[in-house]
């Protein structure tokens, strides 16, 4: 055995730097273990970055944890591109809407300016501990309270148009209110992005409620780049966790948590070392953190049959180009800074692109968010709908086939842009899963969806952070209220574990 600690936090991903930097501000002493040889997970590899357009974390996390607003939060509100099938492409931020018609954007507005209040509403359980199925503590049953006088508040009316919408398919919603196109394509990538449903699926309302609660207090929907980027973000939460008195070690993978009567006491690394401490925190994903760290001998049968059960196939793609000069847009301009393009001309081509998926096969175009960075003249891709489980496999020609059609959609989008390629590498699903403990290669470690949200994340009886092993948490995306760059799971969990005082 070596040091001991108060907690171990397995990865060094947002979530887990958030929840590490939370508890060493309590004065416990806490080691930070990353199997890669920097901290940042899908935020922190500069080489080959898995979410290039993050948000940034949510501004009441910024604020607990003494963070720099400006550096975090509302300086550079990034600018949706959204392409139809010609002519130049519809700008949006939040509610803002240009290049299109007046009563277009008369529309648009309205169902904005609806949806941010019920987001809001709904946004008030982020930062709670959902209440359990069975017996809940007065904390969290006050949570759910305050979430269900927000919904009244909303008023009669549109609170039973948020009970009739909450579950249906974004398709409909949006075909009803602003028809299909450009801008219902933006808004429906926003509604399937890095999960496995398609615009047409039931519940995909409720996943794009869930974007615009999470990402901002307002429940704009705002993207927010970080000033200084994604490495700054990084930057801000390995200081903060360190000047606290915490520590990181890269380069460290962990083989096992290690337990004793029911118990966690610390962890084994690949190397053998062993390292205790009574209280572990996991940023793997549910079915790593459970099933391969922990192991199902100390798991009862029910939870160990909910665990595999998890929907956790990822369809997303990272593709990264390295071009020659900044990329053009049709109908004039370069994409830029803080500009992010959607590839998704109607939400029948996502659509189209999700059937393919479904039955293991490449979407023949591709439909996906992309986003350039001019100090690496590298134009980033995120190709929503690639299975994991591809017919064939991933094989080197399948990853070609893949760039090919994204180039042939790029090149629409931005003209020339194929021919000033140098290089490009792809990161499929299975290589998600390889290279950061998400099962399944599933960037959110596993469906957001009814049956897999608030008391039912991961699944009913490992929720509430708690793991059903003592002294164990889930601390990332697997954790309510789920994935993308919020630090809200690391956030919940470190507060869930300072509450139960390492009981």
């Amino acid at each position: 055995m070596s040091a001991r600690y108060d907690a171990i936090v397995i990865g060094a991903g947002h979530n887990g730097l958030v929840a590490a930097a939370m508890l060493a501000r309590k004065d416990k002493s806490v080691l930070v273990v990353e199997a890669r040889d920097h901290p940042g997970g899908m935020l922190g590899d500069p080489e080959f970055r898995i979410a290039p357009l993050p948000y940034a974390l949510r501004p009441d996390i910024a604020r607990v944890l003494q963070l720099d607003q400006k550096l975090l939060h509302g300086s550079n509100p990034v600018e949706t591109l959204a392409f139809g099938a010609e002519g130049p492409p519809l700008r949006i931020t939040g509610e803002h809407l240009t290049g299109t018609d007046a009563m277009t954007e008369h529309d648009y507005r309205a169902l904005h300016a609806r949806l941010g209040r019920q987001a809001r509403a709904l946004g008030t359980m982020m930062l709670e501990t959902p209440p359990g199925l069975g017996k809940a503590s007065w904390s969290e049953t006050a949570g759910l309270a305050r979430m269900a006088l927000r919904l009244r508040l909303l008023g009669k009316t549109e609170m039973r148009d948020l009970l009739r919408i909450i579950l249906s398919n974004v398709w409909d919603l949006l075909h009803d209110e602003i028809g299909d196109g450009p801008l219902a394509g933006a808004l429906a990538m926003d509604a399937t992005l890095g999960g496995a449903m398609g615009p047409r699926s039931p519940g995909t309302v409720l996943t794009l409620l869930y974007r615009m609660a999470s990402h901002s207090t307002h429940g704009q929907g705002l993207r927010v780049m970080p000033e200084g980027g994604p490495d700054a973000l990084v930057r801000a939460l390995t200081d903060c966790l360190t000047t606290a008195g915490g520590e990181i070690r890269t380069g460290a993978p962990v083989e096992r948590v290690l337990v004793d009567g029911d118990r966690t006491t610390g962890v084994r690394l690949g190397s053998g070392e062993e390292i205790t401490a009574p209280t572990v925190f996991s940023n793997a994903s549910p079915k790593v953190t459970l099933l391969d760290l922990l192991g199902v001998e100390h798991l009862d049968a029910e939870c160990v049959r909910r665990c595999r059960n998890m929907a956790t196939k990822g369809m997303v793609s990272r593709l990264d180009f390295n071009i020659a000069e900044p990329p053009a847009l049709r109908g004039g301009g370069v994409l830029g800074h803080c500009q992010r393009l959607v590839a998704a001309p109607t939400m029948q081509t996502i659509e189209t692109a999700f059937n393919a998926a479904k039955y293991g096969e490449l979407p023949e175009r591709p439909v996906f968010e992309a986003s350039y960075d001019s100090s690496t003249n590298r134009l980033s891709v995120t190709a929503q709908f690639t299975p994991y489980d591809l017919k064939g496999g991933w094989t080197d020609d399948a990853k070609a086939r893949l760039s090919a059609s994204v180039l042939t959609v790029l090149d629409d989008v931005l003209p020339g842009v194929a021919s000033t390629v140098t290089s490009s590498r792809v990161m499929a699903p299975t290589d998600i899963e390889t290279g950061y403990g998400a099962a399944g290669g599933h960037w959110h470690h596993g469906e957001l969806r009814v049956d897999q949200l608030l008391m039912l994340r991961p699944f009913d009886g490992a929720a509430q952070y708690r793991m059903p092993v003592a002294g164990l948490y889930l601390c990332g995306a697997g954790a309510h209220p789920g994935g993308d760059i919020t630090g809200a799971p690391g956030f919940n969990a470190a507060r869930a574990a300072l509450r139960d005082g390492g009981k």
